[in-house]
């Protein structure tokens, strides 16, 4: 029981083998089209709430989905600093690690598209 649990939290050696640099490259480009949607997303409902020319003053709603943006695209930012910094240091990530680079981005990034949805559909009516 140890020993899995051990295997969870302590971090391995690199693997150095093609499949594992690849899947390594795969993650960074994940994380980048996180990053790069979020930053897309802030500008677009900005851009959407101009163009609709809402009168109705910034809610709650639409601050929440926009700082909910900035802050998926900043864990998708921290998760790629931490993929180089592991190919540096010749380590590979625990998997509780690895969760905890893959769930946030997306996740707040959907929490944050939702929010915006609610905003602009009660805005309009």
């Amino acid at each position: 029981m140890k020993a899995k649990l051990q295997e969870l939290i302590n971090d391995k050696p690199i693997k150095q083998s093609p499949h594992y640099l690849l899947s390594q490259e795969l993650e960074f480009d994940f994380f980048k089209s996180i990053s790069t949607f979020a930053m897309a997303f802030i500008g677009g409902i900005v851009t959407l709430k101009t163009a609709l020319g809402i009168d109705t003053p910034i809610s709650e709603g639409f601050t929440f989905s926009l700082v909910v943006a900035m802050i998926s695209a900043l864990c998708a930012f921290h998760a790629q600093h931490e993929l180089i910094s592991d190919l540096r240091n010749g380590r590979t990530p625990s998997k509780i690690k690895q969760l905890f680079r893959f769930f946030p981005g997306p996740i707040l990034l959907g929490v944050a598209i939702g929010s915006a949805f609610t905003y602009f559909e009660s805005s309009l009516h």
